[in-house]
């Protein structure tokens, strides 16, 4: 996946744009979400907005400081254009600040943005704190403890030790859950925390006051979109269908006592960090936000980065992983269509590809290798988005029986304990787009032999088409298969 990123300052004075800007310089300077080109909104021209807050500014003040004039706050008609571009172009928003209200003047009106993080003062955002400052016990600290002294609690852990190799660990929300007897349940992160070798991501770089997530109980979900001009909901319902926000990643913050941190006392505290919103399903954009941009950038990843190895490795997917599932399902879609199709001219499409095989052979092949590839949470994620196009009744079904946090209570419950492993509708849905794409691989490889140097075009929209249809053979196989499944086990019910 390749992804073409575009960097704006939102500053004072005039808006200027810069066509040919150096590596890490903007494009854009002044930046207003309501800007246009020939026409249009410069956002049409993206699939995703990152926003890293910063004003009104480091100096914990009033709430009042979030809206000041010199705080650029974002205006009525930057809302407008930009939840406008969520909405009806299901552009993909990434939010964050850090401490106290950091990054409030742009981000805290942004519809579920400012509700699934804290923001303002009114919202309970965590203090800077400080030695000696009554607050100090309410900040999130996580630096982590990085010398023998340190660990042991007889030397003070530093400010400056969010600079060291050392991240802290986090606690990953299941995402899938699948419970396979009475006594064995398999579960999955959400894909923005799955690495495809080194599975969960459970690290992430330490901070000694970070911001909050809200946790998904917390958020009021029949909330007005509140957006001047625009109605509806916050959080839309569509075929009766409501997504919800989620936490999908915790942090804990680093007890004083037993340690000591240099900011002073501080209670153990568990707080939520990353929370998502899948809005694709209430075609709507999807929303990620994350408790600090300093997981992101700064001091605090320069030495993971040179250290190399796991940490870094979980770390930096993360971000490839935010990129990808933000995107719009229109562009995310022909990634995943481009790697299948790549497929049949690789050792898969030459070795295992026959056009002999089953569904579920063929399903398995591509299955293996996009687990490796990818990470097999990418796969469920977008066996998940196409099965909610074509098949939505058994979307549903699953849906309810396998995105649950904490298990469904037995005895009572419905674990559907018979159920197949989700892993074969996976594969019958993987093999019905392998078998949909021979004519395509077909065509493909008569237009090289015969013209080799000439220039390959696509139809994005019909390879798209043709990889659905793909699905929907796969779900009639596997409806089929367990037909059959279930007839040949009736006289054992007997």
């Amino acid at each position: 996946t390749h992804f073409s990123v575009d960097l704006a300052r939102r500053t004072a004075g005039a808006p200027s744009t810069n066509n040919n800007p150096a590596p890490n310089q903007p494009r854009y300077n002044g930046f207003r979400f309501d800007q246009q080109e020939s026409g249009q909104p410069i956002l049409n021209k993206y699939h995703e907005v990152w926003c890293f807050g910063f004003n009104p500014g480091n100096d914990a003040g009033p709430d009042s400081n979030i809206t000041q004039t010199g705080a650029l706050p974002m205006s009525d008609a930057e809302l407008t254009v930009l939840t406008t571009w969520m909405n009806s172009r299901r552009g993909g928003l990434l939010a964050m600040g850090d401490h106290d209200y950091l990054g409030a003047s742009m981000c805290h009106r942004i519809p579920r943005i400012r509700s699934m993080r804290r923001w303002t003062n009114a919202q309970g955002v965590p203090p800077i704190g400080g030695a000696g400052q009554p607050d100090t016990h309410l900040r999130l600290d996580t630096n982590q403890p990085f010398t023998a002294g340190q660990i042991a609690g007889t030397e003070t852990i530093p400010f400056a030790v969010q600079e060291d190799s050392k991240p802290q660990r986090i606690d990953w929300v299941p995402w899938i859950s699948q419970q396979i007897s009475i006594f064995h349940m398999r579960q999955r992160p959400h894909p923005i925390l799955c690495h495809p070798v080194y599975g969960p991501i459970d690290v992430m770089p330490d901070h000694p006051h970070e911001g909050w997530c809200y946790e998904d109980s917390e958020i009021n979900l029949a909330a007005p979109l509140n957006v001047p001009t625009l109605n509806g909901e916050e959080y839309p319902t569509v075929g009766g269908y409501q997504p919800k926000p989620m936490v999908i990643a915790h942090g804990t913050t680093t007890p004083n006592p037993p340690y000591l941190l240099e900011k002073g006392p501080s209670p153990k505290k568990r707080f939520g960090m990353i929370s998502v919103y899948d809005g694709h399903p209430a075609n709507v954009g999807r929303v990620a936000t994350d408790s600090t941009w300093h997981h992101w950038f700064d001091e605090n990843i320069y030495d993971i980065e040179a250290a190399g190895g796991e940490n870094w490795a979980k770390i930096s997917r993360y971000y490839l992983n935010v990129a990808k599932w933000l995107a719009p399902p229109s562009s995310a879609n022909w990634c995943i269509a481009l790697d299948v199709i790549t497929t049949h001219f690789t050792y898969l499409g030459f070795q295992e590809y026959s056009r002999k095989a089953s569904i579920f052979d063929l399903g398995k092949a591509l299955h293996t290798h996009l687990s490796r590839y990818l990470g097999p949470c990418w796969v469920t994620q977008w066996v998940f988005d196409n099965l909610h196009i074509v098949d939505n009744d058994l979307w549903a079904w699953l849906k309810d029986r396998l995105f649950w946090k904490n298990g469904i209570p037995l005895p009572g419950g419905d674990p559907c304990l018979s159920c197949p492993p989700f892993e074969l509708l996976e594969m019958a849905v993987l093999g019905g787009v392998v078998r949909a794409g021979f004519p395509l691989a077909d065509t493909i490889k008569a237009q090289v032999e015969k013209r080799p140097d000439a220039e390959l075009k696509l139809d994005v929209e019909s390879i798209v088409k043709q990889q659905l249809e793909g699905v929907t053979i796969g779900v009639k196989e596997f409806r089929s298969a367990l037909a059959k499944s279930v007839k040949h086990m009736q006289p054992l019910l007997r």
